[in-house]
């Protein structure tokens, strides 16, 4: 239950920030292609941390990454609170969540992979993400505080509610307790282990898939409030927007398990992405408020599926005592997406504008859908014999 209600604290605090911190440039006189580097730098710092914080993890416990994940975020908070007025400090404070948020994902994620047998994965890790979703679903709600504009929110405020949530994160962390540690006589260093578990066939696609997933969600958390300043959309409506697509997401993670039953998981991914791709892509149209409410909701179910079934499947391909590592090069891939893919985005943005990255985005995905064909079912001992060779 404490790592549930870490994985809601965390999401209410990135997902209020993230959104705020791009409120927060375009304030300051930033252009939309700079909202591109804002995205970066969330995802820069964590991609150099993500294969050793799983290494580590896998020898001393999650704990002590859940701590200093949170102790990145009071930072983050601290210097977007009292640094706003300069672009720069607000890069840094973006950095500082990055690596915040990057810390405490790989705990918990490794904490679920340890504590699930073989066979619970999908709904194991739908729960778990149901759990995020709910905190992403949340967060956005941060943006409707009283005390800002018609298109601007509070930014000051939420800057100081998300330093008093971290708070809230490092006090749970103190509490949670490390999985059993497996009794390994030799453990494989850092690199064979990813290697061997890089050799497994499909998994690089999967792992594609996965990361344009995300850097899709991340784009869509950017460039929203930028189609809002585009069209005059209040922000009280850019935050429904965010909370309907979160909504809809922790809706499809709660059956997520059910879903794969019946569908399988290759299917269930391929279709999901290319419904999230038309979604998406749908964004760019002068569309009314309500047909935007429907479209975030439509891409919201559809994309709240991949990223639990890559979580499962990848558990289920790791062995004991490298799942640490698993979830590490799974979030690596996927920061390298968040690094390189919304850069050149956002130098789209600049001639196209936000309905332009919508575009481009849902064209991206179809390359995802492609890439997650590769998603197989899980043969238990594939890794194991890569690592025996190692």
């Amino acid at each position: 239950m404490l790592v549930l209600a870490h994985a809601v604290v965390i999401q209410v605090i990135t997902f209020g920030m993230r959104p705020t911190l791009s409120y927060a440039v375009l304030d300051l006189g930033g252009s939309p292609a700079l909202l591109g580097v804002v995205v970066a730098a969330f995802a820069v710092p964590a991609l150099l941390l993500a294969l050793p914080a799983g290494h580590v993890i896998d020898r001393i416990g999650e704990r002590a990454s859940l701590l200093a994940g949170a102790c990145a975020l009071v930072v983050a908070a601290l210097i977007a609170t009292f640094g706003g007025g300069s672009v720069a400090a607000l890069l840094l404070a973006t950095t500082f969540l990055g690596m915040g948020h990057l810390l405490s994902v790989i705990g918990e994620q490794a904490m679920v992979a340890n504590t699930t047998n073989r066979g619970q994965y999908d709904s194991k890790f739908g729960y778990f993400t149901f759990a995020s979703s709910l905190g992403q679903t949340i967060g956005p709600l941060l943006l409707a505080l009283p005390g800002g504009t018609v298109e601007t929110p509070p930014v000051g405020l939420i800057f100081i509610v998300s330093g008093a949530l971290s708070v809230v994160l490092l006090g749970i962390s103190f509490f949670v307790r490390s999985s059993q540690r497996p009794v390994i006589e030799q453990r494989a260093r850092m690199l064979p282990a990813a290697a061997a578990l890089l050799r497994t066939p499909g998994l690089v696609r999967a792992l594609l898939a996965g990361s344009i997933v995300l850097a899709s969600v991340d784009l869509f958390l950017a460039y929203l409030p930028a189609l809002g300043h585009e069209r005059g959309i209040a922000a009280v409506v850019v935050s429904a927007m965010l909370v309907v697509r979160s909504m809809f997401s922790m809706f499809s993670r709660l059956f997520l398990g059910p879903m794969v039953k019946v569908l399988g998981r290759r299917r269930l991914m391929v279709w999901t992405i290319g419904v999230s791709a038309v979604g998406l892509a749908a964004f760019a149209l002068p569309l009314p408020v309500a047909a935007l409410l429907v479209l975030a909701a439509v891409y919201g179910f559809a994309i709240g599926t991949c990223q639990p079934i890559t979580m499962s499947w990848i558990a289920e391909l790791a062995t004991p005592g490298t799942r640490g590592l698993a979830m590490s090069l799974r979030l690596a891939s996927n920061r390298l997406g968040q690094t390189v893919l919304p850069s050149l985005l956002g130098v789209l943005a600049a001639a196209a504008g936000a309905a332009g990255v919508f575009v481009a985005t849902g064209l991206m995905l179809f390359g995802g859908a492609w890439a997650g064909a590769a998603v197989g079912e899980a043969q238990p001992g594939e890794v194991d014999d890569e690592l025996a060779r190692d």
